[in-house]
């Protein structure tokens, strides 16, 4: 299980060392006044932020694939807030207070759905409770092999020896909650959210749940 951002940056560096070799970046050019959840993400794994979604045929990036991790270039400070996080079409964005701690995660997405707009308002009170959730949902979702599973039940079950519990009652802008898990060799994640996402950068996950349930592949695009 995930406890901290630093053991999030443990998972991920193995997760995602299929992208790049050290995806670390140098330290002194991490700005001083960000929160320590974020600095450490940037310092540890900033040089895969920085991978952004290619052309059609290449659409997955690590941590920008469905929603985005903003590179460090690209942070904005507004209101004596750092604007970290943005939805994949720019409907909301995150923002949480400049300084050391762990600071509160600010949000407006709720205007895109509500009538009575209230701009950024808390969404989840610890920022490396939300970076977690994001950096999870964003592994899942950029896999090279992933596929969306419909109608599931827990009772279904999957076949993959020794699922274990990764990251659970995981908050974000908004309900349901996600909950993530992963295979005992740690290259499989599976995450429920709105419905079952099952992703691999190694393995064809099609051959990893049982057969007849309803299920779509995301990536690989089928061939025609």
């Amino acid at each position: 299980m995930i406890g901290s951002i630093s053991s999030l940056v443990a998972f991920l560096r193995h997760f995602h060392r299929h992208w790049l070799g050290d995806p670390s970046l140098d330290p002194s050019i991490i700005p001083a006044d960000l929160p320590d959840g974020l600095a450490l993400i940037y310092r540890e794994l900033g040089k895969l932020v920085e991978i952004e979604q290619g052309n059609e045929n290449d659409w997955r990036a690590p941590f920008t694939t469905q929603d985005a991790l903003m590179p460090l270039s690209r942070l904005k400070r507004i209101d004596g807030m750092v604007e970290f996080a943005w939805e994949n079409q720019g409907n909301w964005s995150a923002r949480a207070p400049i300084g050391k701690g762990d600071p509160p995660v600010y949000s407006n997405a709720a205007d895109a759905w509500e009538s009575v707009r209230r701009g950024h308002v808390v969404v989840c009170d610890s920022l490396n409770h939300f970076l977690t959730t994001l950096c999870l949902q964003e592994a899942v979702m950029s896999c090279k092999n992933l596929i969306t599973v419909n109608s599931w039940q827990p009772s279904d079950g999957l076949i993959i020896p020794d699922l274990q519990p990764l990251w659970l009652h995981g908050s974000y802008v908004a309900e349901p909650l996600h909950q993530f898990y992963f295979s005992h060799d740690k290259e499989t994640m599976v995450m429920e959210w709105a419905s079952l996402w099952v992703g691999s950068p190694v393995f064809d996950v099609q051959s990893l749940v049982v057969k007849n349930l309803d299920s779509q592949v995301i990536s690989p695009w089928p061939k025609s």
